[in-house]
């Protein structure tokens, strides 16, 4: 018995009939399994494919250790709906966030020849795209509730840190506020994605059918996810 170096999660579903491993970019483990499926022999499945499991963890590692950190000063990269944007830190009379064409500009009451804290111009870009995310997620729910046929009770945008959003059995949605950092079509399928789970709560084949009845394109999506997702963070 090979000694795994990880931790997994088990999720079992009515209506599964494989064994699938995903590997998420904050490296949390899931074997999504079907309901009957023997805990023995799901322990064997991890163990089998540990190797691969392993190297998706380190790449993740890799891709998070090239990344830059953030200094949140004039001339950094920031996304908003998969389009990169230039950081501008401005000097203002007030507070103002402001998307252009090339930039995503901060303006701050600043003393003359003294630069802002990071964490200031960070605290503030953060509450801009909550808003912007908010707000991009009520302009889109009409188009999907229709659709699929729910009305969820309360929508919201928190600061998630290890999904990209949720849904309650009371029918409470909530949202990661950097999903407005990805492009639209993956910001679509997130949406999609919970309220599906209005009428399936689990990620069972009856589930996945009405998820692509929607969007037929999911898979690419959750691929694009899967490869990118450690990008959406400030």
């Amino acid at each position: 018995m090979k000694e795994l170096e990880f931790n997994y999660q088990v999720r079992k579903s009515a209506g599964r009939k494989t064994l699938t491993i995903v590997v998420h970019p904050d490296n949390r483990v899931v074997v999504r399994a079907p309901a009957t499926y023997p805990r023995k022999n799901i322990l064997q499945f991890v163990e089998k494919k540990s190797d691969w499991i392993r190297k998706a963890i380190q790449a993740n590692l890799q891709r998070d250790q090239q990344g830059r950190v953030r200094r949140f000063e004039t001339g950094e990269k920031l996304l908003y709906l998969g389009k990169e944007y230039i950081l501008r830190v401005e000097r203002g009379n007030s507070l103002q966030v402001i998307l252009r064409d090339e930039d995503i500009c901060v303006r701050l009451p600043m003393i003359a020849g003294v630069a802002p804290e990071p964490s200031v111009v960070r605290e503030h870009l953060l509450k801009w795209y909550q808003t912007c995310a908010l707000a991009k997620v009520n302009e889109k729910l009409p188009v999907y509730t229709d659709r699929i046929g729910v009305n969820p009770r309360l929508v919201a945008v928190k600061s998630l840190k290890s999904r990209w959003g949720s849904c309650s059995i009371h029918g409470r949605i909530s949202f990661a506020w950097h999903i407005i950092m990805a492009p639209e079509r993956i910001f679509d399928y997130l949406i999609v994605h919970e309220l599906c789970h209005m009428v399936h709560h689990n990620h069972s084949a009856q589930y996945w059918n009405l998820v692509a009845s929607i969007l037929p394109d999911h898979r690419q999506s959750r691929k694009w996810l899967r490869e990118n997702g450690n990008l959406l963070k400030l």
